[in-house]
């Protein structure tokens, strides 16, 4: 019916959303938090934000973002433990090696706690697909253990999976087939469906589109000619297409670091932003990607952000073009902002991958430099990334740089 896009199937992928990720983490490896309200924090004080919350702090109220002195008036003897990320990166690699060893190289990590997997032939149908659901809950309870869960989605595309384990939670199990889809549909809002926010909504309300039944009901052709591709994709991935073919093709690659020592002076944050730039090139080529457009941006207090990018002449994945541009365009920055700085980004835009061939040509001294990048990559992909590190980041502050890992889409992890 549509080019490009398989047929429709039952049971062609399991989606998986682990709940309440970071908190379970911490309540598996400390019994002293379990079965207690828990937040694990961006820092601990008044103004520090709930990044996770526990079950147990969700009965009271208590949600991803809410302010500490807020989660403190709900819940007095809430119990707040300061985000560690080296744990939950070794539990998503954990719980990735689990899969693949039971279902393949096809499995895909979407965010830090999620993961989509294709099920192969063997594991077509509604019978087979509940039963290895059962068996990735049990080998996860019997691995990573009793406090670290997961909802599973059984559906024809990721799409529809994801909006499953929503439904479901915690520890669920559901099931969206081409048959049940609209029955599903019709207690939800629009604002339940992954991709569209309170503004997104609004802009279909206008088009007599007030809920999702509505969107599946909806002409494609209609959705294309007025929200452009996004909005063809909607209706494909509500009948069950899959448009995205499990490519998860990178575009970007960003990385953020949260300040915990608030700062008008950008001049301050240098050092951290060598750390960061050396990180991202680090991982564009470990993922044999170059790039065209690389920018920085500031998330001021007070939700007002400040930003600057530039266009390269050639997509590259050189380490001295990309540092160079980097810094200068963070040279371009006020060194005195209007607010206290809270967030720190570097990113690379329009990726490619480095298959496509060079245009070193185009940059002068580039080949010089490679030499020395490769060797430095060598020794990392011996030792690790921290066996190299540059001179300027012995200054770096570990107060104020303090990473931030989000949870969206980290097919490089």
């Amino acid at each position: 019916m549509y080019q490009g896009l398989k047929s429709p199937q039952n049971a062609r992928v399991l989606y998986l959303d682990f709940n309440s990720f970071f908190a379970s983490v911490e309540q598996q490896n400390n019994p002293a938090l379990r079965g207690k309200p828990l937040a694990v924090v961006s820092h601990i004080g008044p103004a520090g934000t709930a990044l996770a919350a526990s079950y147990e702090a969700k009965k009271l109220g208590i949600r991803t973002g809410t302010r500490l002195r807020d989660a403190w008036a709900l819940c007095p003897d809430l119990l707040t433990v300061q985000v560690g990320l080296s744990s939950y990166k070794a539990v998503h690699k954990k719980f990735m090696a689990i899969l693949q060893d039971m279902c393949g190289p096809e499995v895909r990590a979407c965010s830090i706690d999620e993961a989509v997997i294709p099920l192969s032939s063997n594991w077509y149908g509604s019978e087979s697909a509940h039963t290895l659901a059962l068996a990735i809950k049990t080998r996860f309870r019997e691995e990573l253990g009793e406090c670290i869960k997961c909802s599973i989605g059984i559906a024809p595309n990721g799409f529809l999976g994801k909006l499953a384990t929503d439904i479901r939670k915690p520890d669920g199990l559901l099931e969206i087939t081409l048959e049940n889809t609209t029955e599903i549909l019709q207690d939800l809002d629009l604002t339940d469906l992954c991709g569209i926010a309170r503004r997104m909504a609004v802009r279909l309300n206008t088009w007599q589109i007030n809920s999702p039944l509505d969107l599946y009901h909806s002409s494609p052709e209609i959705l294309r000619q007025q929200f452009g591709i996004w909005g063809q994709q909607w209706w494909w991935r509500l009948h069950g297409y899959e448009p995205d073919n499990g490519t998860g093709d990178l575009k970007s690659m960003s990385t953020q670091h949260a300040l915990t020592k608030w700062t008008h002076d950008t001049l301050s944050l240098e050092p951290t932003l060598d750390r960061m730039t050396d990180r991202l090139i680090h991982r564009l080529r470990r993922n044999k990607f170059q790039c065209r457009q690389v920018g920085i941006f500031l998330s001021i207090k007070g939700g007002r952000s400040l930003s600057v990018e530039d266009t390269l002449d050639a997509s590259t994945q050189s380490y001295t073009v990309l540092w160079d541009r980097i810094h200068q365009l963070f040279h371009d920055l006020p060194l005195i902002t209007e607010g206290q700085i809270r967030l720190l980004g570097v990113y690379f835009n329009r990726l490619i991958p480095s298959e496509n061939g060079y245009q070193l040509d185009l940059f002068q001294q580039t080949e010089r430099s490679e030499s020395v990048s490769k060797a430095v990559e060598s020794v990392r992909s011996r030792h690790g990334f921290q066996a190299i590190q540059r001179g300027s980041v012995i200054r770096l502050d570990p107060i104020i740089a303090k990473e931030k890992l989000g949870f969206g889409q980290i097919k490089d992890l």
